[in-house]
């Protein structure tokens, strides 16, 4: 039996839950580390700073729990999601005891936010990524290691269809549904929409929708929080439209991301996705039949009334989305593709140099 020590949050509907448990349903014998039981999740501006000035404590006390629970567990594999707060020191101790180190990283760039992972993210043997333009430009320095593809996925414990006998919160079912973080993309195209249709059933949830001052005409539709878990699901449920905007796609020209977990969680959760068109999104849904699609601010429009004129035929490609997307892009079989990676590597001399993988 394969022993992982896996690293990432454990709260219901995270990312890194779903990889974590969709682990022990493949079998494997996992010891899990919730970096939310170390560092603290404050959110008031002096609490915030408190926790800066803690830092190194907690990143000291971290990582020791790491390497304690390495040297009782004695795992094959260390799977950190994410990979934050881990020091390289640590990688490099873990290594010299046999441990493989992979790092799943589902975001843009690791050197966006975080020096610390900066640094550390390049001592993993193996970075699984789910982004396809890193195979043309990688972020600097991670183009020296091996990289692998992973598509993001959906939690089969949280991403199904919902009951809408009991309504989502503020007993509202939306026209039209947004969940997703705020970004100035999704704000002038959300705004766009709404400008030339003021009265539209709109709903938006999610992180930092606070910050769009200059869109005064999204206020009403901002709802002005997050939904997780059960919530997230249900809402999804009860919409007649789930939008899948990005956040670097622009009148059609994607400059990053072609897709994102909602790509994976509306169909999953059984909700009509209206995406905007990327080749990568279409090398998993059939446009037409088991997503729709836009391009622009217009065809968003027409596909809005036309989609809400027409709920069978709606039904219909939410029906087929969900069975395309269940199980095949369920957690548990991203988990699987790593698997299966580790187990071919480990018949595989290591090369001299690192390589990159599709």
């Amino acid at each position: 039996m394969l022993r992982i020590l896996f690293l990432g949050e454990n709260w219901f509907g995270s990312c890194a839950r779903a990889c974590c448990y969709a682990l022990r349903r493949a079998g494997c014998e996992v010891a899990d580390i919730d970096i939310q039981t170390i560092a603290p999740q404050w959110r008031r501006l002096r609490s915030r700073g408190l926790a800066r000035l803690l830092r190194p404590l907690i990143i000291r006390e971290y990582n020791q729990l790491i390497l304690n629970t390495a040297r009782n567990f004695r795992p094959d594999i260390l799977l950190a999601f994410k990979g934050s707060l881990v020091e390289s020191r640590s990688l490099h101790v873990l290594r010299s005891w046999g441990i493989k180190l992979y790092n799943y990283y589902p975001d843009t760039s690791p050197f966006a936010h975080d020096w610390q992972l900066a640094q550390s993210i390049l001592e993993y043997d193996c970075i699984f990524h789910t982004k396809k333009f890193w195979f043309k430009s990688p972020p600097a320095g991670i183009d020296q290691r091996r990289l692998v593809y992973v598509a993001h996925g959906y939690d089969p414990d949280v991403h199904r269809p919902a009951s809408v006998s009991i309504p989502p919160i503020e007993h509202n079912r939306p026209a039209v549904l947004v969940i997703a973080g705020h970004s100035a993309e999704k704000e002038r195209l959300l705004s766009s929409l709404v400008r030339s249709r003021p009265k539209l059933d709109l709903a938006i949830y999610g992180p930092r929708w606070n910050e769009c001052s200059q869109s005064e005409n999204l206020k009403p539709f901002v709802r002005g929080y997050a939904l997780y878990g059960a919530e997230y699901a249900r809402a999804i449920s009860s919409a007649a439209i789930c939008l899948g905007i990005l956040s670097g796609h622009v009148q059609g020209v994607c400059q990053g991301d072609e897709v994102t977990t909602r790509s994976f969680e509306i169909p999953a959760c059984a909700g009509f996705m209206l995406h905007q068109r990327t080749s990568e999104l279409l090398e998993h849904y059939r446009e037409g039949q088991e997503v729709s699609c836009f391009a622009s601010i217009e065809e968003l429009n027409e596909k809005i009334d036309y989609y809400l004129a027409r709920p069978e035929e709606r039904r219909a490609i939410a029906r087929a989305g969900h069975k395309r997307c269940v199980p095949a892009y369920s957690y548990d079989r991203r988990m699987a593709e790593i698997l299966r990676w580790h187990e071919q590597a480990k018949r595989i001399v290591p090369p001299v140099a690192a390589t990159r993988s599709a």
